[in-house]
């Protein structure tokens, strides 16, 4: 296979080939770091030239850095630091042990900072409501911690980061019409200036992208995961979720809990780990989940439960001649040690889990009203995407004090649960004929 056909394998939305769309943007090729599909060949080449170098996936997060010192070339990864005092030794080593993915760019860091010590660095999230909509800076997420001194210096180049990110997502969302949301990564070295790290596309069904949609209507509190809003949310909120951006049936959901001030309880399927520390709670997740998929951090809705087992409301919406309605409504009770109700031991009607749980009013209408409320009116926003919704899923939490909030949405539920409900499950499946015909 020649280079030509190789670089077709690859073209898409991935690293190099966002790279080649931004280089065509003159005032972006100075921030942006040279990136070149990686071979032993290109390697070589750039250690030649550069004491420090990155190897990062085609796709998704991972990146091995590789630095030239006193002749030793150092190889870290998750965690994980190698010593080799051979380049032929050095690549037979990333061959066997690190590259695990087919395809890899590689780009020079041109930074005076080691990366770990870079002082200014964050995402920003760029947005649209859609492909005809003007893209805008909608937040900036920390990669970690700053001093007092480092957060004002933040700011003087802050606007700058906001701006060229736009341009960024402008000149990305050209060839990416589907895409409404796009992350950033952004470096401030003192010497050196402002470069784009690194740019992540959220497709529709990113959860990241959905937020940006409902972040105004009643969702719990949001932001993409770094070890900065994990200590950040951790304090402010004690409990907090952890999901892939892309994901379904409840799979790589983590909850973490402050139990004290040194201990923190991690809960993922049926298992609980206790971590004495934040940084080792960090690094546990970070070997175990955050090296296959970006993630985001909620605030966790301490949901009513029924026998101390945390319950949710899948609410079923369909359009139906431009117009949204509730179509569908089941109570989804999780599996015993289970913190989410994907693995559900049991289904009810609204009116059963409420009068079974321990939400302090055991009035229907009230809750029932307020949820059909906020469905419709997230699935008008949703619906903004145009990305020709028919049918979406919520999964809607209540807490012991009658609120509710909107946990998610998905846009291909499962309606195997409502098998059991009748005449639910054949009006849901009647309009969802009706959408598919036309």
């Amino acid at each position: 296979m020649n280079l030509k056909e190789v670089y077709k394998l690859v073209l898409g939305r991935g690293r190099l080939s966002q790279y080649k769309l931004l280089q065509e943007e003159k005032k972006l090729r100075n921030h942006l770091l040279e990136t070149v599909l990686f071979s032993k060949q290109a390697l070589f080449s750039l250690l030649n030239q550069h004491n420090t170098v990155v190897i990062k996936p085609t796709f998704g997060p991972g990146k091995i850095i590789i630095s030239l010192e006193n002749n030793w070339f150092k190889i870290n990864s998750q965690q994980k630091v190698v010593s080799v005092n051979d380049r032929e030794e050095m690549y037979e080593y990333l061959k066997q042990y690190e590259l695990t993915q087919k395809y890899y760019v590689v780009q020079p860091l041109k930074f005076t900072t080691p990366l770990s010590q870079i002082p200014c660095r964050y995402f920003v999230t760029v947005h649209r409501q859609n492909s005809s909509s003007m893209w805008r800076s909608v937040s900036v997420t920390n990669s970690k911690d700053s001093s007092v001194f480092i957060k004002l210096f933040q700011s003087l180049v802050l606007n700058k980061s906001k701006s060229l990110s736009v341009l960024v997502a402008k000149k990305l969302g050209n060839s990416f019409p589907s895409c409404n949301t796009i992350v950033v990564e952004v470096i401030y070295d003192y010497k050196t200036g402002i470069w784009i790290y690194d740019s992540m596309l959220h497709f529709a069904i990113s959860k990241w992208d959905q937020y940006q949609f409902l972040r105004k209507s009643v969702v719990p509190k949001t932001d993409l995961l770094t070890r900065f809003t994990f200590k950040d949310y951790l304090y402010r909120f004690s409990e907090v979720i952890i999901k892939p951006c892309v994901g379904q049936n409840g799979i790589g959901v983590v909850q973490i809990k402050r139990k004290g001030p040194q201990v923190y309880e991690i809960h993922s399927g049926i298992r609980t780990i206790v971590k004495t520390n934040l940084d080792e709670a960090y690094r546990y997740l970070e070997d175990t989940f955050l090296n296959k998929k970006d993630y985001i951090i909620q605030q966790r809705v301490p949901l009513a439960t029924i026998d101390k087992c945390p319950m949710d409301v899948r609410v079923i919406t369909q359009i139906d001649e431009s117009t949204w309605k509730i179509t569908g409504k089941i109570v989804k009770l999780a599996g015993k040690k289970f913190i989410v109700t994907n693995a559900a031991q049991k289904l009810l009607t609204l009116d059963e889990a409420i009068q079974n749980s321990t939400i302090l009013s055991k009035s229907i209408e009230p809750l029932n009203t307020k949820i059909n409320e906020l469905c419709l009116s997230a699935s008008q926003m949703l619906d903004k995407k145009n990305i020709d919704l028919k049918i979406i899923g919520f999964d809607v939490g209540i807490t012991n004090q009658g609120d509710i909030w909107i946990i998610e949405g998905n846009y291909v539920p499962d309606l195997k649960m409502f098998k059991d409900y009748e005449e639910q499950y054949q009006n849901i499946k009647k309009l969802k004929n009706k959408n598919r015909r036309k």
